[in-house]
């Protein structure tokens, strides 16, 4: 049941992030696919978390056996810009059936670039505790994703060396590397 889902995630995000400021819907231009976002300013001082919701259910009517998942964004830039980056990357993994239980990223396109960042990089979230990033609803289960932006040379790095040794980089330490501002890992 899809509308189970929504409910499950809307719950989980509330719990964790607080009640949404605000919940925009975007439409897909080709396609006629929408999506809502709900915006959480009460997650982390300085930062607002962009979080999917319609993903999950999108998901589950899927007719493969796929991986049940909304996503998360951080951002510490007041730009309208970031959500609408993406909500597109998340209309692409619909579009091109990317599997979200994997980790991936996903270029901005031709020679765009946002605050020195080119791409998102998506990857199993992290959150307060070792539940955060997953739910359960009977024997199904499901996950929260995360984002986050990447600089050319990590686009680059995580192409070369692959998932695990880009993650080595930009986990290690003890602050989250979730900062639009920040400089390259590699």
């Amino acid at each position: 049941m899809a509308t189970y889902w929504a409910d499950l995630y809307r719950e989980h995000f509330q719990r964790y992030f607080q009640k949404p400021f605000d919940v925009q819907v975007f439409h897909e231009a080709h396609g006629g696919a929408s999506l809502k976002l709900a915006t959480y300013d009460g997650a982390m001082e300085g930062f607002r978390v962009y979080a999917s919701m319609g993903l999950a259910d999108r998901l589950a009517n899927d007719e493969d056996d796929v991986e049940i998942a909304e996503a998360i964004l951080y951002c510490d830039v007041p730009d309208p810009v970031a959500p609408r980056l993406f909500v597109n990357a998340l209309f692409f993994i619909l579009r091109e059936g990317i599997p979200v239980d994997s980790r991936f990223a996903i270029g901005f396109g031709g020679d765009f670039t946002w605050r020195g960042k080119t791409a998102l990089y998506f990857t199993r979230a992290r959150g307060p505790d070792e539940h955060f990033d997953k739910l359960r609803h009977g024997e199904t289960f499901g996950r929260v994703v995360q984002a986050y932006f990447l600089t050319p040379e990590e686009d680059d790095f995580l192409g070369e060396h692959g998932v695990d040794a880009f993650e080595q980089r930009l986990f290690e330490g003890d602050e989250p590397r979730l900062s639009v501002r920040r400089p390259s890992c590699v």
